[in-house]
């Protein structure tokens, strides 16, 4: 069985080998065709063989002066075992791939990989971005490539047999425990060669359909901004969950979203006329307000607290010594130490005609929430609010000589 793995010879590769038949091929291709590579193996040591498995690899590298590193990381949460190892192992990967000026990260996946992974999504009716595994993607700033994925695994065994190439067999890929290995024993190696071709055809043409119903909501919608309410409800339903599952993987993009739940997302805004805010995660929300549909944090506190005049630019404001008339306050020696925060729900503040609650002035503005949470107000020494943004400053801070400006 002839091979190439069409990768470009003046770049460089961080391949990751965990020592199974897969990535064994795929590193002794990479040495027989001559690219400049370097090996990371992550050892979780969860199974008894686990060490085997890097001595294997490390032999492997050390006999073909390939440069090796392996990451021995600790469980301390309860996150899912399979979230948490995936998200150290690319950290891991990134860390490397930095180090050594990798043009690419290589993984082995194959053709059986993409088909369990269709045939898993399709048992739980869940959804991705893409249907099956591709063969090239980006993720934590790194270029993936998957040489292989056109390879079965039969295949893949076969060529290290063939070619005298040591690898590792995981017996945790026996057990029924695990769906994975449920579908594949159960379903992938029960099907003929015309069925999987079948398989791969239905797939093809999902993933079709996907990116033409992609392409349409990124053309028609400025996911950086809040969506028309209007314009989302014109919507067919199935336009309409791709567009709630755009904005959640937006603000969650690690997270997986179930059916049940977009559908009830689908739901609260086809049937509110006062609008809400749901949870999507600890610290996250969708909410649904003014006729506009956005995902934002919870809570966006900030505090800085100024001895004395300072001009500076952050993400929540900027101090200046000129402005409007409407950004202009007086602060004096007695003011200090100023704190510049978001506001709270009790602030207000003393107008020529009264006091002046901030959160009933935000609502009357119509203020989005996501801008609510972090607007910023001035507050003096005796905790006294003397100035909020777009109302101004309080009666005892005009005057017709400002010393501070709040611009942003």
């Amino acid at each position: 069985m002839s091979i190439s793995l069409d990768l470009k010879k003046h770049q460089k590769y961080l391949v990751a080998v965990s020592g199974g038949s897969d990535s064994m091929m795929l590193l002794s291709l990479c040495v027989k065709q001559g690219y400049d590579v370097v090996a990371a193996h992550v050892n979780y040591r969860m199974r008894a063989t686990s060490d085997r498995d890097e001595k294997l690899v490390s032999d492997f590298c050390r006999k073909h002066e390939i440069p090796f590193y392996v990451d021995y990381p600790t469980k301390t949460d309860r996150k899912n075992f399979q979230a948490w190892a995936r998200e150290v192992r690319y950290s891991f990967f990134k860390k490397i791939y930095d180090l050594e000026s990798c043009d690419g990260l290589l993984l082995a996946h194959h053709l059986d990989d993409s088909l369990e992974n269709y045939l898993i999504s399709r048992e739980r009716g869940s959804r991705g971005w893409y249907y099956g595994i591709s063969e090239e993607t980006y993720h934590h700033g790194m270029r993936i490539i998957r040489p292989l994925i056109r390879l079965r695994k039969k295949e893949i065994e076969k060529y290290c047999l063939d070619n005298k190439v040591d690898f590792a067999v995981d017996e945790t890929n026996l057990s029924y425990q695990y769906t994975r290995n449920r579908i594949r024993h159960e379903q992938l190696e029960k099907l003929t060669a015309e069925e999987i071709r079948l398989l791969q055809q239905e797939i093809a043409e999902k993933n079709r359909e996907l990116k033409k119903d992609l392409d349409y909501i990124k053309e028609k919608y400025d996911f950086d901004k809040e969506i028309a309410i209007t314009e989302f409800l014109k919507e067919d339903s199935r336009i309409k969950t791709i567009i709630l599952r755009y904005l959640l993987n937006q603000i969650c993009p690690e997270k997986s979203f179930s059916t049940d739940f977009i559908a009830d997302l689908k739901e609260k805004i086809e049937s509110s006329s006062q609008g809400f805010k749901c949870e999507i995660d600890e610290d996250k929300l969708m909410v649904c307000e003014y006729g506009l549909l956005y995902c934002c944090k919870k809570r966006d506190d900030f505090k800085f607290i100024l001895d004395k005049i300072e001009y500076l630019e952050n993400d929540y404001f900027t101090l200046s010594d000129q402005g409007k008339v409407i950004q202009q306050l007086t602060v004096t020696k007695e003011d200090f130490p100023i704190t510049i925060r978001n506001y709270q729900p009790q602030d207000k503040i003393q107008l020529r005609y009264g006091h002046k609650k901030v959160n009933r002035f935000l609502i009357d503005r119509k203020v989005l929430y996501k801008d609510r949470i972090s607007w910023p107000v001035i507050v003096n020494n005796n905790g006294q609010v003397i100035f909020v943004k777009d109302i101004g400053c309080d009666v005892n801070h005009y005057s017709i000589k400002p010393n501070l400006f709040m611009i942003k």
